[in-house]
């Protein structure tokens, strides 16, 4: 994988990035992980990333498959003991949310205008797809007078690219929250780039409760800057 990170970083993005994946892919099939795994597995995603960004390269459509299986194999329930002796070293879930963030922004960077794609995996979904996430409740519904550039140095021609990532059992692999509240809805994440101007209109979620118990639901925001 080393040898196909330095391809990738010597400007071969496409040919090193996607040996890199198809081998990352491979590897984490095996469901055989370490701690220490997942942590690298986490950082080989962001190489990845960074690479792309900077050699302003859109990756293919298998290659994007591959990235996003990779994650749903990382994000496996049989990883949960793993990934909670990785979160003493450090946060590697919350590092993953952002890779997945900017993954998604350099493959809607490659998109025609308005052009949606949908990606399924078993732990990563979009509605109407896996049995789990076409059955759920949750829904964003995102008002179209968001989409104005808080630059004024963007124009009307901005492109923005908007993702939107409903995870399945992200919760389980959490760090622990410091006030023991319990995560009792599945978790959604939505990014807009460039950032757009406050407006009046506000991004609406809507997650459905599990029948799990619980009292006194309320909504809560995280907060990776304090990571």
């Amino acid at each position: 994988i080393k040898e196909h990170l330095a391809k990738g970083q010597r400007m071969l993005a496409g040919d090193g990035m996607s040996q890199v994946t198809k081998t990352l892919l491979d590897l984490t099939q095996r469901k055989n992980f370490y701690a220490g795994d997942l942590l690298i597995s986490v950082e080989i995603l962001r190489n990845v990333t960074d690479t792309f960004k900077r050699a302003s390269y859109i990756p293919a459509s298998d290659g994007v498959q591959n990235f996003f299986q990779i994650i749903s194999n990382l994000l496996d329930e049989e990883n949960k003991e793993k990934w909670e002796d990785a979160q003493q070293i450090y946060p590697g879930s919350v590092e993953l949310m952002q890779v997945i963030e900017d993954f998604i922004h350099i493959v809607g960077m490659g998109m025609m205008d308005f052009q949606n794609s949908y990606l399924m995996t078993g732990n990563v979904g979009r509605k109407g797809m896996v049995d789990w996430a076409r059955n759920s409740e949750d829904r964003v519904v995102i008002p179209k007078n968001i989409f104005t550039p808080m630059s004024t140095e963007l124009d009307e021609s901005t492109v923005f690219v908007l993702g939107a990532v409903l995870y399945k059992n992200l919760e389980l692999i959490l760090p622990t929250l410091r006030n023991f509240t319990v995560v009792n809805s599945k978790i959604i994440v939505v990014t807009i780039r460039p950032e757009p101007k406050t407006t009046d209109s506000f991004l609406e979620i809507e997650l459905a409760h599990l029948s799990n118990g619980t009292l006194n639901p309320y909504c809560v925001l995280w907060d990776d800057s304090r990571m």
